[in-house]
C-alpha cells in the first residue's frame, strides 16, 4: 500500500519567508522605539531631529532666560543696598537729633558716629557689587523674549550725605534727604525688578511650551514605529498559524508512514 504526501506541506514552507521579514520588521520597530538598536539597518526614533526652528527658537529663550535671571539678581542686590542705605540714613537721622542737645565730649562721639554712618553709606553705594561688578550707577541689560527684545534698566547710585571737604558730620535735613532719595529710587527699583521678573515669567512659560513642541515632534516618530511594530505582529500571527496547520498535517501524513 503506497501514500501521497500532497502539496498541503509546501504552504508552511511558502510561509517561512513571510514570518522571516515580519519578524524582523517587528525586530527592528521595537528597536527603534526602545532606542536599544540591534539591527544594522535600524535607526534609533530617539535620533530624529526635531525641526531646526523649534530648536533655535529654545535656544534663543534659554539665551534670554539667562539674561534675564541675571538681571533679576542685579536688581535684587540694588534692592538690598537701598534698604541697608535706608536704614543709615534713619540712625544718622537719630544721631543728628541727639547731637543738637549734646555738648563737648558726648558732641564729638556723636560727631564721630556720624562720620562713620556717612561713611557706611558711601560705601553702599561704592562698593555694592554683583558677580564683581558694580551694581548702583550702571546699566543692565536683559533680554527679555527670544525675539531679540531687551529692556535696559539702571540701579541709581547713592550720593554722599555731606560732599564738603573736609566732610563734617551731617545734618538732620542732609541725613532725611538722603532718606528720602534712596527710598525713592528704591522705589523705582522695585518697578524695574518686578518688570523683569514678569519676563522671567513669561520666558520659562515659552521654554516650557517650546519643550513640549520638540517632545511632540519626535513622538511622532515613536508613533509611526508602533505602527510599524503593531502591523508587523498582526502580520506574523496568521502566517505562523498558516504555517504551524500545515506541517502538522503533513506530520500527521508521515506518521501513517
Amino acid at each position: 500500500m503506497s501514500f501521497e504526501i500532497a502539496a498541503i506541506g509546501a504552504n508552511g514552507v511558502n510561509t517561512r519567508p513571510d514570518i522571516a521579514l515580519l519578524q524582523a520588521n517587528a525586530t527592528n520597530a521595537l528597536a527603534k522605539i526602545s532606542g536599544d538598536v540591534k539591527s544594522s539597518e535600524a535607526s534609533q526614533v530617539a535620533s530624529t531631529n526635531p525641526p531646526v526652528g523649534l530648536v533655535s527658537s529654545l535656544a534663543a529663550t534659554q539665551t534670554a532666560i539667562t539674561s534675564t535671571q541675571n538681571a533679576v539678581n542685579v536688581l535684587k542686590t540694588a534692592d538690598s543696598a537701598y534698604t541697608n542705605g535706608v536704614a543709615l540714613a534713619q540712625q544718622g537721622v537719630a544721631l543728628a537729633t541727639d547731637r543738637l542737645a549734646a555738648s563737648g565730649d558726648s558732641a564729638a562721639a556723636i560727631d564721630s558716629q556720624l562720620l562713620v554712618v556717612q561713611a557706611g553709606i558711601d560705601s553702599i553705594g561704592a562698593n555694592t557689587t554683583f558677580g564683581g561688578v558694580p551694581v548702583l550707577g550702571n546699566s543692565v541689560t536683559a533680554a527679555v523674549g527670544s525675539n531679540g527684545a531687551s529692556i535696559t534698566v539702571t540701579p541709581a547710585s547713592i550720593g554722599p550725605v555731606n560732599s564738603g571737604t573736609p566732610v563734617q558730620p551731617g545734618s538732620i535735613a542732609e541725613f532725611q534727604a538722603a532718606a528720602a532719595a534712596i527710598t525713592n529710587s528704591q522705589s523705582v527699583n522695585a518697578g524695574n525688578l518686578n518688570s523683569v521678573q514678569n519676563s522671567l515669567q513669561v520666558l520659562e512659560s515659552t521654554v516650557v511650551n517650546q519643550q513640549a513642541a520638540i517632545g511632540q515632534a519626535l513622538d511622532v516618530g515613536v508613533v509611526k514605529e508602533m505602527m510599524n511594530l503593531t502591523s508587523a505582529s498582526i502580520g506574523a500571527d496568521p502566517a505562523a498559524a498558516l504555517q504551524a496547520q500545515a506541517m502538522q498535517m503533513s506530520d500527521a501524513v508521515f506518521k501513517l508512514l
